[in-house]
């Protein structure tokens, strides 16, 4: 520890800087350090510029990355006991036109928030800027995100897990009605095709969209009720149509309804909700009607499902 301050003072002296320590304290440019360090001024740290993938140094402290293809920079490996750097923290801006991945060394994760343990990487889109510091850890969750942002204000499609798909031809599907006091629901599916899928976090096959984090989402949802070419045209009695989380469970589990009665052979059915989802959760768009005359099928068109990420 002296060595170390006969070191800052003679470089103070040379630079015309006041250096003060009390027990345990040092401070720069002030007489009452109350910190390990206080620094009374400006700080400067390294700033390194890069275009192409490669490894983050124990040196480097800002990196911007303005490559005009997707790169990676992977992190230190982490260091059992002399040498630990719990702590240490990296800034990253991706400053150019491709995507920028932060990795985690070998097999070691970044703790992201999402509740899933860590993940081996995160994904910087162009314009965005991640801050991350060292758990001190040497396996497991080595690194923690503190933060991803944009000087945007507008979060990516990468953040919000976009899915949209839309009318695109006259698809219809046929489904089993309501012939007694249980009603009947049917998942709605959407073989016309996808617009949007971001992370495809819409299964077509199910109709579900799963929740690739822990988070609030905004889902809509629209159907067109249409028996125009169900045999004999049966009015409908009454038909729903509903949002429901996580419905191989939980069927009855519905968000949201709209609901008409006697419509006649039409009906539109139009849904929106907020939920909350768990990791791997799920919310699907659901219809349920009985006829007049009691018949066994009707008919769904126009089906239509978009949603997004709105928070953590």
């Amino acid at each position: 520890m002296k060595k170390k301050m006969l070191f800052i003072a003679v470089l103070a002296g040379f630079n015309c800087i006041s250096v003060k320590a009390q027990v345990g304290n040092v401070g720069i440019n002030t007489a009452n350090p109350g910190s390990n360090l206080t620094v009374n001024g400006s700080f400067a740290a390294t700033y390194r510029m890069i275009s192409t993938s490669g490894t983050v140094g124990a040196d480097d402290y800002y990196i911007a990355y303005n490559g005009i293809a997707d790169g990676t920079l992977t992190l230190p490996a982490a260091v059992n006991g002399a040498g630990n750097f719990a702590g240490r923290t990296y800034h990253f801006k991706n400053t150019g036109l491709a995507t920028l991945t932060i990795s985690a060394n070998g097999s070691e994760l970044i703790d992201d928030q999402s509740g899933g343990g860590g993940v081996p990487s995160i994904t910087v889109p162009a314009g965005y800027y991640a801050f991350l510091v060292n758990k001190g850890a040497v396996t497991g969750a080595t690194w923690e995100l503190v933060l991803v942002s944009s000087s945007n204000s507008m979060p990516s499609v990468n953040q919000t897990y976009l899915f949209s798909s839309a009318q695109q031809n006259a698809f219809k599907q046929t489904c089993t009605a309501t012939t007694g006091p249980t009603w009947q629901k049917t998942e709605i599916k959407y073989n016309q095709g996808m617009a949007i899928n971001t992370g495809n976090v819409l299964d077509l096959s199910s109709g579900r969209f799963k929740a690739p984090t822990e988070g609030y989402y905004m889902i809509y949802g629209s159907a067109q009720f249409d028996n125009s070419e169900i045999s004999g045209q049966p009015g409908f009695a009454w038909c729903v149509l509903y949002l429901v989380k996580n419905f191989a469970t939980t069927p009855n589990n519905q968000l949201v309804q709209n609901l008409h009665t006697n419509p006649g052979i039409f009906a539109p059915g139009i849904v929106s909700a907020v939920v909350h989802l768990n990791k791997d959760e799920t919310v699907s768009m659901a219809s349920a009607a009985q006829l007049i005359g009691g018949g066994p099928q009707y008919q769904v068109t126009s089906t239509s499902i978009y949603g997004y990420k709105i928070a953590n």
